[in-house]
């Protein structure tokens, strides 16, 4: 019961034999009912409860040693964003090509033999590592913003980007597609969620050039009522309180970075400020933007003079 309870309920008859218990007993049990054998030679605890964990395990172990918990479900394992909730219920493996394999109610991929430092044990089953799953994801997963978010999760985690790289380098072959969209992701990592320098350059020219449009101030500090500075804006025009940042909020992550980001706004907030982030609107030309812009004014205008009482 106590290997059980470490291996989330599951145990295989060969353990069972070098605790003692020959075929005989483990017929008893069963008869008995506190333990079940669901798949031939992998018995399972009646007391433990049914679940992700527990059908996962059993996969691995049913393998002997020769399936390892990947894809989708090693996502959820690490608990990378999107694949870390019970809908994700999905059970994935991936063992060697020379070894066959078959599991009800689950997905099985046959693969050229793991290199070790693709391994981890994650809540004591046997997985790929985040690098390598990363490296698989893209393959089973047609959404890349889903791959997109659980590479997120890591970087919170402070992987190795480098390591990442080099996972998906040492995988690429042809007909392998997660490690193509992983590359593809690591590269747009320097550009991703702020806008090109150029590109923001001319936004800013046109807004300062657009006589519609009241005062534009680059680099604007935004003051509470004792004068305080309490954020810094790239571009305000102060009569409307708007602030345009050249980042995508999203952009912002981290343990640090999220609470500093959400300080920030809740100061300008407070002050009447409304700050509009810009990494979505650079996939537009700027003069598109401007009339964004120029719309949020005119709101904004009007929402001011609302609140502005009449003698």
């Amino acid at each position: 019961m106590e290997l059980a309870a470490r291996q989330h309920g599951v145990v295989v008859r060969h353990q069972i034999a070098l605790l003692g218990f020959n075929a005989k007993r483990v017929a008893t049990a069963i008869d008995a009912g506190w333990l079940d054998e669901p798949v031939p030679g992998v018995v399972v605890t009646g007391s433990a409860p049914t679940t992700w964990h527990q059908r996962t395990m059993m996969v691995t172990l049913a393998a002997g040693g020769h399936a390892v918990v990947s894809h989708r479900s090693a996502a959820r394992l690490h608990r990378l964003d999107g694949f870390d909730h019970a809908g994700m219920a999905v059970v994935e493996a991936s063992v060697s090509r020379d070894y066959r394999m078959q599991l009800v109610g689950c997905v099985v991929h046959h693969v050229t033999p793991f290199d070790p430092c693709d391994i981890t044990r994650v809540d004591g089953i046997w997985c790929t590592t985040v690098a390598r799953t990363l490296a698989d994801l893209g393959s089973v997963v047609r959404d890349r913003r889903l791959v997109g978010r659980a590479l997120t999760a890591a970087r919170r985690r402070h992987i190795d980007l480098e390591r990442l790289r080099t996972t998906a380098d040492r995988l690429q072959r042809p007909g392998q597609s997660g490690t193509g969209v992983l590359i593809r992701l690591l590269d747009a990592i320097p550009f991703e969620g702020r806008v090109p320098d150029s590109w923001f350059e001319e936004l800013v020219g046109l807004c300062l050039a657009d006589p519609s449009l009241p005062k534009v101030v680059p680099q604007f500090s935004i003051r509470d009522d004792a004068g305080r500075i309490v954020a810094r804006t790239d571009l305000g025009i102060p009569s409307v309180r708007l602030g345009l940042e050249a980042h995508s909020r999203q952009f912002h992550f981290g343990p640090l970075a999220e609470p500093l980001d959400e300080e920030r706004d809740m100061a300008a907030a407070r002050c009447g400020w409304e700050l509009l982030y810009l990494g979505w609107y650079a996939t537009k030309c700027p003069a598109a933007v401007l009339r964004v812009v120029k719309e949020v004014v005119r709101v904004r205008s009007c929402e001011l003079r609302a609140l502005t009482p009449t003698s």
